[in-house]
């Protein structure tokens, strides 16, 4: 017997109420778990900030800024660092308005008073650095070193010495990161040299103790050292007597004017260096603006010893500055009377040249200050008369160009040598040498020049994606400078 099969009706079941509704939901969900989060990308931002990356981060940080205050103190870093003041405090200041945690706050306070530095508005600048002071917290207070130091660095520049050694101590006795702890050291050192140099040595040799890591969001303000501490190493190192002559003239480099001249006179009159040193302390009363004492040092000096063609060189060059035209011609042929042959007297005479607008005289005495010069140092004088005819454009590809080849050839090591190469190259249309030039620069050491012309140089080229990354490259390396707002314009000419 066959058993029937038990069937059951199917039934469509009825489509629960609001069921399409919960299906946008989730889907609604699922795309605000996949959004980007404002957060994440300022994270972003600051990981290609700490790589400096300026360039990227403030493409990424343009859209950004007025939906999350974090993002527009970033902005405002930013902006400070390209030496655009008045954008970066206007957003800097916004920032503040709309509520940041007080580690920011102190952070947008330190750039807040770069900002103003630049402006020209020191006081104002010291008076915000001093706001970070009053602090709540551990992430807040690790702002205090390095806003004393940067005051002590502007106090530095403005030649107001006891103030700058006052707040690098304070700078020194607080928790700093790193590398601002090594530079708080050095600077200390630098304005104690000339009164305590055993003290001094000390300061270099002192072990790094600091606690506070380093922090990639500071890092740019920090002015880099350079070869600063090295070379006060090495005068430390030198035989007393020379000490002061040679202090002098790292202060003088340093732009420290009013150091370097209190360390000339302190040159023995009687030892060998005098003059050398009277001489220094004329051209720093000079380059410190006083033309007029300067002018009146260098003509004593000139007086007191006639046949010396550095103290005639010099004071040609200082009657060029103030536009005597006719003093700097006699001081200079006075020098060239004493020593017909000397090649730094021909320098002299290319200058004066330059100053009369008679490019081609000049190019002849930088020809024959070349032909002079000792086979050791034609390499440099190369380099000086290819620059000139490269800020002239005059006879740029003609004369310019093989002088910048002979200069390259000669100190190929030479990042300055190697970037005038580069640019003639590029100018004369080499773009293929142009590019090797600027890659050896680069690899030598150069800094945003080179990089402008190998994008520059890549861009003629037709090689868009390549010239992009070195015309970047360019903007990051000096975000303040002429190089980025070349580079920046460059950019925008890529197809």
């Amino acid at each position: 017997m066959r058993v029937p099969r038990l069937t059951l009706p199917i039934r469509r079941l009825p489509l629960l109420p609001g069921w399409p509704g919960l299906a946008l939901l989730l889907a609604g969900a699922l795309a605000l778990v996949w959004r980007p989060d404002p957060r994440d990308q300022l994270r972003a931002i600051d990981r290609s900030f700490a790589a400096g990356h300026y360039h990227a981060a403030l493409t990424a940080l343009t859209p950004l800024a007025p939906k999350l205050a974090p993002a527009r103190l970033r902005l405002g870093m930013v902006r400070a660092l390209r030496g655009e003041a008045a954008e970066a405090e206007r957003a800097l200041r916004a920032a503040m308005l709309a509520g940041l945690t007080p580690g920011d706050y102190q952070l947008a306070l330190l750039y807040l008073g770069r900002a103003l530095a630049d402006d020209g508005r020191a006081e104002l600048a010291q008076r915000t650095w001093r706001l970070i002071e009053d602090c709540r917290s551990a992430e807040a207070c690790g702002y205090r070193g390095p806003a004393r130091l940067l005051a002590a660095e502007l106090a530095l520049q403005r030649g107001d010495y006891p103030a700058a050694e006052a707040g690098f101590q304070a700078a020194h006795m607080a928790e700093l990161p790193p590398a601002w702890a090594a530079a708080a050291r050095y600077r200390l050192a630098l304005l104690r040299a000339a009164r305590a140099p055993a003290a001094a040595q000390r300061l270099l040799d002192l072990a790094d103790r600091t606690r506070l890591p380093a922090n990639p969001l500071i890092a740019p303000l920090l002015p880099p050292p350079g070869e600063g501490p090295a070379q006060l190493r090495a005068v430390l190192a030198a035989p007393a007597h020379e000490q002061a002559q040679l202090l002098g003239q790292l202060y003088l480099g340093l732009g420290l004017y009013g150091l370097a001249e209190a360390q000339f006179a302190r040159v023995d009159p009687a030892a060998p260096e005098a003059r050398g040193a009277a001489a220094y302390a004329a051209y720093t009363r000079w380059r410190a603006g006083d033309a007029a004492g300067g002018l009146a040092r260098l003509e004593a000096l000139a007086a007191a010893y006639p046949d010396d063609p550095r103290v005639r060189t010099l004071l040609a060059l200082a009657y060029l500055d103030t536009d005597a035209g006719d003093a700097a011609r006699a001081a200079i042929a006075s020098a060239a009377e004493a020593r017909p042959n000397e090649p730094r007297v021909e320098l002299a005479w290319a200058s004066w040249y330059a100053a009369q607008r008679d490019y081609d005289q000049a190019s002849l005495a930088y020809e024959r200050a070349l032909a002079m010069a000792p086979q050791a140092e034609q390499g440099r004088y190369a380099l000086l008369a290819a620059q000139f005819h490269l800020a002239t454009t005059y006879e740029l590809c003609e004369r310019g160009l093989p002088l910048a080849e002979q200069a390259a050839n000669a100190i190929a090591d030479d990042p300055v040598a190697l970037t005038t190469l580069a640019a003639h190259r590029y100018h004369c249309g080499a773009f293929a040498g142009a590019v090797a030039a600027a890659r050896a620069a680069q690899a030598a050491g150069s800094g945003p020049e080179a990089a402008y012309y190998l994008g520059a140089a890549l861009a003629a080229l037709g090689d868009s994606a390549n010239a992009r990354v070195a015309l970047i490259q360019a903007a990051d390396l000096a975000p303040a400078s002429d190089w980025r707002r070349r580079a920046e314009l460059a950019l925008v000419t890529l197809p």
